[in-house]
């Protein structure tokens, strides 16, 4: 499989901190598919995330993006945070065009790809309201477009359906399954969601506390299963995943 991201040997210890939050991790992204990550709160999941999307500085070891160093930010990694981090001075439209019109793309066609993004999140309709008057899942639907409006070769979710409720969470996990067959995008999902782990990974990444063990990763066999599904046998692999993070 062609490998999108590897993280090699990555070390990071927080500044006045003697314990590594990352300690000599390794892990591969491979194009097209899901890779999910659960674990307690503090163990690293979100430093991990902004370290593999260049925002955090390894101590040691390193990032590799399609074999480069990933040295800082950049448009080829998309990340949708929990808070969503939207504009609410700018409608719907301008909010997913922003960072193409950053990046100096034509007019034109930063219209044709917010009104296909528009379409593909289900939110045609609202391109011209303010953020603000939005639902947290609509939101966040905006924060996916936004995210993939720059085409990167990566999406990052770090908790990003967290605060939202049951009902609107399944559908945006339909939204996220949706454009990932149809787009054969590549996804990296943070989340302390056991079942949320298990319906939207092709792989799930577990981390423990243990930092000489800190990543296992398991193949996913119940991945997008059907609530009418879920048995002992499901039960089971969701209970051996509960007793690794505690």
């Amino acid at each position: 499989m062609e490998k999108i991201i590897e993280v090699k040997d990555l070390t990071l210890t927080y500044e006045n901190d003697d314990t590594p939050t990352l300690n000599s991790l390794n892990l591969d992204i491979n194009r097209g598919e899901i890779v999910t990550v659960i674990g307690k709160s503090g163990c690293g999941k979100s430093t991990l995330l902004n370290t593999i999307a260049g925002y955090l500085e390894p101590t040691s070891g390193q990032v590799l993006l399609n074999g480069e160093p990933v040295t800082g930010p950049n448009w080829k990694l998309g990340v949708v945070f929990q808070n969503n981090a939207l504009y609410p001075w700018l409608d719907v439209e301008d909010n997913i065009g922003f960072g193409l019109k950053m990046r100096h793309f034509d007019k034109e066609l930063i219209s044709k790809r917010v009104n296909t993004l528009l379409d593909q999140v289900q939110l045609t309709d609202k391109k011209k309201e303010y953020v603000f008057s939005l639902s947290g899942g609509m939101r966040q639907r905006v924060a996916i477009a936004r995210a993939l409006a720059n085409q990167p070769q990566l999406v990052m979710f770090d908790e990003s359906f967290g605060a939202l409720d049951e009902f609107t969470r399944n559908d945006i996990h339909d939204v996220i399954l949706g454009l990932w067959k149809s787009l054969n995008l590549t996804f990296f999902i943070i989340t302390h969601d056991i079942d949320e782990a298990i319906k939207l990974g092709n792989r799930i990444v577990i981390m423990t506390p243990d930092k000489d063990s800190q990543l296992k990763i398991v193949d996913n066999p119940y991945f997008n299963i059907d609530s009418d599904d879920i048995n002992s046998d499901y039960m089971k692999f969701k209970n051996d995943i509960l007793k690794q993070i505690i």
